[in-house]
Protein backbone atom coordinates (compact mmCIF):
# COMPACT_ATOMS: atom_id res chain seq x y z
CA UNK A 1 0.00 0.00 0.00
CA UNK A 2 3.24 2.26 1.10
CA UNK A 3 4.51 1.67 -1.89
CA UNK A 4 1.67 2.54 -4.46
CA UNK A 5 1.23 5.77 -2.40
CA UNK A 6 5.08 6.30 -3.24
CA UNK A 7 4.79 5.58 -6.72
CA UNK A 8 1.62 8.40 -6.99
CA UNK A 9 3.73 10.87 -4.80
CA UNK A 10 6.38 9.86 -7.70
CA UNK A 11 4.47 10.06 -10.29
CA UNK A 12 2.99 13.83 -8.85
CA UNK A 13 6.90 14.99 -8.46
CA UNK A 14 7.54 13.78 -12.17
CA UNK A 15 4.48 15.22 -13.32
CA UNK A 16 5.06 18.53 -11.73
CA UNK A 17 8.94 17.53 -13.33
CA UNK A 18 7.33 17.47 -16.93
CA UNK A 19 4.99 20.47 -16.76
CA UNK A 20 7.87 22.63 -15.56
CA UNK A 21 9.52 21.19 -18.62
CA UNK A 22 6.60 21.85 -20.56
CA UNK A 23 6.49 25.37 -19.52
CA UNK A 24 9.93 25.72 -20.15
CA UNK A 25 10.14 24.36 -23.56
CA UNK A 26 6.72 26.59 -24.63
CA UNK A 27 9.02 29.34 -23.20
CA UNK A 28 11.99 28.28 -25.19
CA UNK A 29 9.73 28.23 -28.80
CA UNK A 30 8.70 31.81 -27.42
CA UNK A 31 11.71 33.12 -27.26
CA UNK A 32 13.30 31.57 -30.31
CA UNK A 33 10.46 33.63 -32.02
CA UNK A 34 8.94 30.38 -33.59
CA UNK A 35 7.39 31.09 -37.16
CA UNK A 36 3.38 31.07 -37.47
CA UNK A 37 1.06 28.02 -37.93
CA UNK A 38 4.35 25.33 -37.54
CA UNK A 39 5.33 23.58 -33.74
CA UNK A 40 2.94 24.37 -31.32
CA UNK A 41 2.13 21.70 -27.91
CA UNK A 42 -1.22 19.98 -26.78
CA UNK A 43 -1.54 18.04 -23.97
CA UNK A 44 -1.97 14.18 -23.82
CA UNK A 45 -2.50 11.50 -21.15
CA UNK A 46 -4.18 11.00 -18.04
CA UNK A 47 -2.41 10.50 -15.26
CA UNK A 48 0.25 13.69 -16.16
CA UNK A 49 0.72 16.55 -18.05
CA UNK A 50 2.04 15.49 -20.87
CA UNK A 51 2.83 17.47 -23.91
CA UNK A 52 2.85 16.52 -27.81
CA UNK A 53 3.92 18.65 -30.65
CA UNK A 54 1.86 18.88 -33.71
CA UNK A 55 1.97 20.97 -37.07
CA UNK A 56 -1.69 23.31 -37.47
CA UNK A 57 -2.28 21.92 -41.32
CA UNK A 58 -1.70 24.37 -44.22
CA UNK A 59 -5.00 24.63 -46.45
CA UNK A 60 -4.75 23.78 -49.83
CA UNK A 61 -5.24 26.46 -51.88
CA UNK A 62 -8.82 27.27 -53.66
CA UNK A 63 -9.62 24.58 -56.17
CA UNK A 64 -11.30 26.98 -58.97
CA UNK A 65 -11.63 30.88 -58.89
CA UNK A 66 -14.57 31.07 -61.71
CA UNK A 67 -18.36 31.55 -63.00
CA UNK A 68 -16.39 35.25 -63.86
CA UNK A 69 -18.72 38.26 -64.53
CA UNK A 70 -17.87 41.68 -64.74
CA UNK A 71 -18.02 42.27 -61.38
CA UNK A 72 -18.00 39.06 -59.16
CA UNK A 73 -15.66 36.17 -59.12
CA UNK A 74 -17.08 32.28 -57.05
CA UNK A 75 -14.20 30.93 -55.25
CA UNK A 76 -14.36 27.01 -54.37
CA UNK A 77 -12.00 24.45 -52.61
CA UNK A 78 -11.73 21.75 -49.95
CA UNK A 79 -10.18 22.29 -46.27
CA UNK A 80 -8.23 19.59 -44.47
CA UNK A 81 -9.98 16.57 -42.74
CA UNK A 82 -10.88 17.04 -39.15
CA UNK A 83 -8.31 14.29 -38.60
CA UNK A 84 -5.47 15.89 -39.99
CA UNK A 85 -6.39 19.53 -38.31
CA UNK A 86 -6.16 20.50 -35.00
CA UNK A 87 -9.16 20.49 -33.39
CA UNK A 88 -10.75 24.03 -33.10
CA UNK A 89 -8.85 25.32 -36.29
CA UNK A 90 -11.09 27.84 -38.16
CA UNK A 91 -10.54 29.33 -41.94
CA UNK A 92 -11.12 32.41 -43.78
CA UNK A 93 -10.69 33.01 -47.16
CA UNK A 94 -8.58 36.50 -48.56
CA UNK A 95 -7.99 38.06 -51.47
CA UNK A 96 -5.27 39.90 -52.30
CA UNK A 97 -4.99 41.63 -48.66
CA UNK A 98 -8.52 42.11 -48.20
CA UNK A 99 -10.23 39.11 -45.90
CA UNK A 100 -13.64 37.97 -47.01
CA UNK A 101 -16.67 37.55 -45.30
CA UNK A 102 -17.69 34.38 -46.02
CA UNK A 103 -18.35 31.89 -43.70
CA UNK A 104 -15.81 28.80 -44.53
CA UNK A 105 -17.31 25.09 -42.35
CA UNK A 106 -14.58 23.71 -40.31
CA UNK A 107 -14.09 21.09 -42.83
CA UNK A 108 -15.05 19.62 -46.05
CA UNK A 109 -16.03 22.11 -49.52
CA UNK A 110 -16.60 25.49 -49.25
CA UNK A 111 -17.71 28.25 -52.05
CA UNK A 112 -17.72 31.62 -51.79
CA UNK A 113 -18.96 34.56 -53.86
CA UNK A 114 -16.90 37.80 -54.40
CA UNK A 115 -18.90 40.84 -55.03
CA UNK A 116 -18.14 44.53 -56.16
CA UNK A 117 -14.92 43.73 -58.39
CA UNK A 118 -13.87 45.88 -61.14
CA UNK A 119 -13.99 44.21 -64.52
CA UNK A 120 -11.22 43.07 -66.61
CA UNK A 121 -9.44 42.48 -63.70
CA UNK A 122 -7.16 39.67 -61.91
CA UNK A 123 -7.23 38.70 -58.23
CA UNK A 124 -5.35 36.41 -55.48
CA UNK A 125 -7.11 34.01 -53.56
CA UNK A 126 -5.36 32.36 -50.39
CA UNK A 127 -7.19 30.35 -47.74
CA UNK A 128 -5.73 31.01 -43.98
CA UNK A 129 -5.98 28.77 -41.09
CA UNK A 130 -6.10 30.12 -37.49
CA UNK A 131 -5.72 28.81 -34.04
CA UNK A 132 -5.17 31.32 -31.93
CA UNK A 133 -2.32 33.27 -32.57
CA UNK A 134 -0.83 30.96 -35.10
CA UNK A 135 -1.51 30.67 -38.97
CA UNK A 136 -1.28 28.56 -42.53
CA UNK A 137 -2.09 29.94 -45.21
CA UNK A 138 -2.17 28.30 -48.89
CA UNK A 139 -0.62 29.02 -51.80
CA UNK A 140 -2.88 31.57 -53.98
CA UNK A 141 -5.17 30.82 -56.80
CA UNK A 142 -6.18 33.35 -59.14
CA UNK A 143 -9.60 34.70 -61.63
CA UNK A 144 -10.08 37.00 -63.43
CA UNK A 145 -12.88 39.07 -63.98
CA UNK A 146 -14.78 39.88 -67.77
CA UNK A 147 -14.95 42.67 -69.58
CA UNK A 148 -18.57 45.10 -68.94
CA UNK A 149 -18.20 46.40 -72.30
CA UNK A 150 -16.99 44.29 -74.77
CA UNK A 151 -13.78 45.78 -76.79
CA UNK A 152 -13.98 47.42 -80.56
CA UNK A 153 -13.58 49.24 -82.57
CA UNK A 154 -15.15 53.48 -82.99
CA UNK A 155 -14.89 54.11 -87.05
CA UNK A 156 -16.01 57.92 -87.56
CA UNK A 157 -15.61 59.43 -91.41
CA UNK A 158 -14.46 62.64 -92.10
CA UNK A 159 -17.62 63.48 -93.93
CA UNK A 160 -21.13 61.36 -94.24
CA UNK A 161 -21.13 62.71 -98.06
CA UNK A 162 -18.30 62.04 -99.55
CA UNK A 163 -17.64 62.14 -103.15
CA UNK A 164 -16.99 59.96 -105.27
CA UNK A 165 -13.03 59.66 -106.70
CA UNK A 166 -12.08 61.81 -103.96
CA UNK A 167 -10.11 60.64 -100.75
CA UNK A 168 -11.65 61.60 -97.33
CA UNK A 169 -10.22 60.03 -93.94
CA UNK A 170 -11.68 57.43 -91.54
CA UNK A 171 -10.59 57.52 -88.06
CA UNK A 172 -10.06 54.29 -86.04
CA UNK A 173 -10.48 54.36 -82.22
CA UNK A 174 -9.83 51.01 -80.35
CA UNK A 175 -11.90 50.85 -76.97
CA UNK A 176 -10.90 48.47 -73.36
CA UNK A 177 -13.51 47.47 -71.46
CA UNK A 178 -14.66 50.50 -70.00
CA UNK A 179 -15.55 51.52 -73.18
CA UNK A 180 -12.74 53.92 -73.25
CA UNK A 181 -9.65 54.85 -75.93
CA UNK A 182 -7.17 51.73 -75.24
CA UNK A 183 -4.40 54.02 -74.84
CA UNK A 184 -1.97 50.41 -75.20
CA UNK A 185 -3.26 49.95 -78.76
CA UNK A 186 -0.23 51.34 -80.53
CA UNK A 187 1.97 50.45 -83.86
CA UNK A 188 0.77 48.76 -86.90
CA UNK A 189 -2.09 46.87 -87.29
CA UNK A 190 -3.58 45.09 -90.24
CA UNK A 191 -7.24 46.69 -90.50
CA UNK A 192 -9.60 44.96 -93.22
CA UNK A 193 -12.56 47.68 -94.54
CA UNK A 194 -15.60 46.90 -96.44
CA UNK A 195 -18.80 47.72 -96.96
CA UNK A 196 -18.95 50.20 -100.49
CA UNK A 197 -19.48 48.58 -103.45
CA UNK A 198 -17.47 48.43 -106.95
CA UNK A 199 -18.40 50.95 -109.44
CA UNK A 200 -19.87 49.70 -112.84
CA UNK A 201 -16.36 50.09 -114.79
CA UNK A 202 -15.32 47.43 -111.94
CA UNK A 203 -13.31 50.18 -109.82
CA UNK A 204 -12.70 48.84 -106.54
CA UNK A 205 -12.55 51.32 -103.35
CA UNK A 206 -9.30 51.62 -102.30
CA UNK A 207 -7.80 51.65 -99.25
CA UNK A 208 -4.59 51.27 -96.97
CA UNK A 209 -3.32 47.72 -96.24
CA UNK A 210 -2.33 48.53 -92.33
CA UNK A 211 -3.12 51.50 -90.11
CA UNK A 212 -0.78 52.59 -87.59
CA UNK A 213 -2.08 53.62 -84.38
CA UNK A 214 -0.93 55.83 -81.77
CA UNK A 215 -2.25 55.61 -77.74
CA UNK A 216 -5.50 53.55 -79.57
CA UNK A 217 -6.47 55.89 -82.43
CA UNK A 218 -5.37 55.18 -86.21
CA UNK A 219 -6.06 57.48 -89.58
CA UNK A 220 -6.90 55.48 -92.79
CA UNK A 221 -7.19 57.24 -96.02
CA UNK A 222 -9.86 55.86 -98.23
CA UNK A 223 -11.67 56.50 -101.98
CA UNK A 224 -14.71 55.60 -102.88
CA UNK A 225 -16.13 54.92 -106.77
CA UNK A 226 -19.51 53.84 -106.36
CA UNK A 227 -22.09 56.20 -106.00
CA UNK A 228 -24.51 54.58 -102.78
CA UNK A 229 -26.18 54.86 -99.64
CA UNK A 230 -23.27 52.81 -97.69
CA UNK A 231 -21.45 52.38 -94.64
CA UNK A 232 -17.44 51.37 -93.88
CA UNK A 233 -16.77 48.47 -91.44
CA UNK A 234 -13.51 48.49 -89.85
CA UNK A 235 -12.08 45.24 -88.34
CA UNK A 236 -8.81 43.59 -87.19
CA UNK A 237 -9.34 40.23 -84.93
CA UNK A 238 -11.64 40.53 -82.87
CA UNK A 239 -12.20 44.14 -82.84
CA UNK A 240 -14.97 45.74 -85.12
CA UNK A 241 -16.30 48.91 -85.44
CA UNK A 242 -18.77 50.55 -87.97
CA UNK A 243 -19.13 54.44 -89.62
CA UNK A 244 -22.51 55.75 -89.18
CA UNK A 245 -24.41 55.60 -93.07
CA UNK A 246 -22.55 57.73 -95.81
CA UNK A 247 -24.17 58.72 -99.04
CA UNK A 248 -21.46 58.72 -101.60
CA UNK A 249 -22.55 61.66 -104.43
CA UNK A 250 -21.35 62.01 -107.96
CA UNK A 251 -20.11 65.64 -109.19
CA UNK A 252 -20.66 66.81 -112.51
CA UNK A 253 -17.01 66.12 -114.03
CA UNK A 254 -16.90 66.40 -117.78
CA UNK A 255 -16.21 64.31 -119.68
CA UNK A 256 -19.51 62.65 -119.51
CA UNK A 257 -20.08 59.09 -120.96
CA UNK A 258 -23.50 57.60 -122.57
CA UNK A 259 -23.99 53.58 -121.97
CA UNK A 260 -26.41 51.17 -123.49
CA UNK A 261 -28.22 49.26 -121.43
CA UNK A 262 -30.73 46.54 -121.36
CA UNK A 263 -29.84 45.41 -125.44
CA UNK A 264 -32.69 43.03 -126.73
CA UNK A 265 -33.73 42.36 -130.63
CA UNK A 266 -36.61 40.60 -132.04
CA UNK A 267 -34.43 37.02 -132.51
CA UNK A 268 -33.56 36.95 -128.52
CA UNK A 269 -31.69 38.56 -125.96
CA UNK A 270 -29.02 40.08 -126.83
CA UNK A 271 -25.59 40.97 -124.89
CA UNK A 272 -23.54 43.87 -125.77
CA UNK A 273 -20.10 43.85 -124.34
CA UNK A 274 -18.31 47.31 -124.16
CA UNK A 275 -14.36 48.18 -123.79
CA UNK A 276 -13.04 51.33 -122.24
CA UNK A 277 -9.43 50.59 -120.33
CA UNK A 278 -9.42 51.21 -116.75
CA UNK A 279 -12.56 53.30 -117.10
CA UNK A 280 -15.58 54.87 -118.64
CA UNK A 281 -14.24 58.55 -119.62
CA UNK A 282 -13.43 57.96 -123.43
CA UNK A 283 -15.73 59.38 -125.73
CA UNK A 284 -15.84 56.61 -128.05
CA UNK A 285 -16.76 52.86 -126.96
CA UNK A 286 -15.93 49.67 -129.14
CA UNK A 287 -18.54 47.25 -128.16
CA UNK A 288 -20.07 43.85 -129.94
CA UNK A 289 -22.72 42.10 -129.76
CA UNK A 290 -23.64 38.53 -129.90
CA UNK A 291 -26.91 36.89 -129.33
CA UNK A 292 -28.28 33.05 -128.81
CA UNK A 293 -30.20 32.75 -132.30
CA UNK A 294 -28.95 34.09 -135.94
CA UNK A 295 -32.27 34.83 -137.65
CA UNK A 296 -30.66 36.35 -140.62
CA UNK A 297 -31.72 40.03 -141.93
CA UNK A 298 -33.81 42.61 -140.00
CA UNK A 299 -32.49 42.16 -136.73
CA UNK A 300 -33.63 44.95 -134.49
CA UNK A 301 -31.68 46.34 -131.55
CA UNK A 302 -33.75 48.02 -128.03
CA UNK A 303 -32.43 49.32 -125.35
CA UNK A 304 -31.85 53.07 -123.43
CA UNK A 305 -28.93 55.29 -122.23
CA UNK A 306 -27.74 56.40 -119.04
CA UNK A 307 -25.85 59.26 -118.28
CA UNK A 308 -22.97 58.28 -115.70
CA UNK A 309 -19.52 59.58 -114.36
CA UNK A 310 -16.26 58.17 -115.43
CA UNK A 311 -16.84 55.18 -112.92
CA UNK A 312 -20.22 54.66 -114.28
CA UNK A 313 -22.51 55.92 -111.73
CA UNK A 314 -25.87 57.24 -113.08
CA UNK A 315 -25.57 60.88 -112.93
CA UNK A 316 -28.79 63.02 -112.58
CA UNK A 317 -28.45 65.58 -115.71
CA UNK A 318 -28.43 68.25 -114.08
CA UNK A 319 -28.35 70.87 -117.91
CA UNK A 320 -30.93 71.62 -120.41
CA UNK A 321 -32.29 67.98 -122.03
CA UNK A 322 -29.50 65.89 -123.66
CA UNK A 323 -30.50 64.85 -127.13
CA UNK A 324 -29.47 61.72 -128.37
CA UNK A 325 -29.54 60.67 -131.99
CA UNK A 326 -28.82 56.66 -132.85
CA UNK A 327 -27.64 56.18 -136.37
CA UNK A 328 -27.26 52.70 -137.60
CA UNK A 329 -25.35 51.99 -141.03
CA UNK A 330 -27.99 51.19 -143.00
CA UNK A 331 -29.39 54.53 -142.98
CA UNK A 332 -31.86 54.28 -139.74
CA UNK A 333 -32.23 56.81 -137.22
CA UNK A 334 -33.71 57.42 -133.94
CA UNK A 335 -33.92 60.03 -131.83
CA UNK A 336 -34.03 59.97 -127.55
CA UNK A 337 -33.20 62.46 -124.82
CA UNK A 338 -32.22 62.43 -121.53
CA UNK A 339 -34.30 65.31 -119.71
CA UNK A 340 -33.35 67.63 -117.17
CA UNK A 341 -33.12 66.00 -113.30
CA UNK A 342 -32.94 62.28 -115.04
CA UNK A 343 -30.80 59.90 -115.57
CA UNK A 344 -31.57 57.79 -118.34
CA UNK A 345 -33.49 58.36 -121.63
CA UNK A 346 -36.66 56.73 -123.15
CA UNK A 347 -36.37 53.29 -124.92
CA UNK A 348 -35.18 53.37 -128.64
CA UNK A 349 -35.95 50.53 -131.04
CA UNK A 350 -33.40 50.17 -134.26
CA UNK A 351 -32.99 47.39 -137.06
CA UNK A 352 -30.08 46.43 -138.07
CA UNK A 353 -28.61 44.12 -141.43
CA UNK A 354 -27.57 41.09 -141.20
CA UNK A 355 -23.53 41.02 -140.01
CA UNK A 356 -21.80 43.80 -138.91
CA UNK A 357 -23.72 46.99 -138.05
CA UNK A 358 -22.04 50.07 -136.66
CA UNK A 359 -24.46 52.77 -134.31
CA UNK A 360 -23.16 55.82 -133.94
CA UNK A 361 -24.84 57.72 -130.75
CA UNK A 362 -24.39 61.04 -130.56
CA UNK A 363 -25.82 63.60 -127.89
CA UNK A 364 -25.95 67.06 -127.92
CA UNK A 365 -26.35 69.88 -125.65
CA UNK A 366 -24.32 72.95 -123.92
CA UNK A 367 -23.93 71.04 -120.52
CA UNK A 368 -22.39 68.82 -121.67
CA UNK A 369 -21.55 66.83 -124.89
CA UNK A 370 -21.12 63.80 -125.78
CA UNK A 371 -21.00 61.29 -128.21
CA UNK A 372 -20.36 57.19 -128.43
CA UNK A 373 -19.83 54.74 -130.81
CA UNK A 374 -21.43 51.30 -130.47
CA UNK A 375 -20.68 48.41 -133.12
CA UNK A 376 -22.98 45.57 -133.23
CA UNK A 377 -21.88 42.34 -134.78
CA UNK A 378 -25.54 40.63 -136.09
Amino acid sequence: MSRLRLSSHAATSRGARRVALTAGALGLVAALGATPALAFWSTSGSASAGATARALATPAAPTTVGSATASSLVVSGTLPTGASQVPGTTYTLKRDATTLGCALPATGTYSCTDTGLTGATTYSYTVVAALGAWRATSTAKTGTTTCPVTPRYTVAASTSTPTVGAAFTVTVTATNCSGATDTTYSGSQAVTFSGPGTSTSGKAPVYPATMTFANGVGVASVTLYRAETTTITATAGALTGTTSSLTVGVTAAAPWTVLLTNPGNSAGAVTVSCSDAADLNAATHSCSQTSAVDTGNSRTWTGRFTLVDKWGNPLVNSGVAIAIAVNASNGQTKSVSIATGSATSGTFSIPLANGSSTITLTATSTTPAVSTTVTGAG
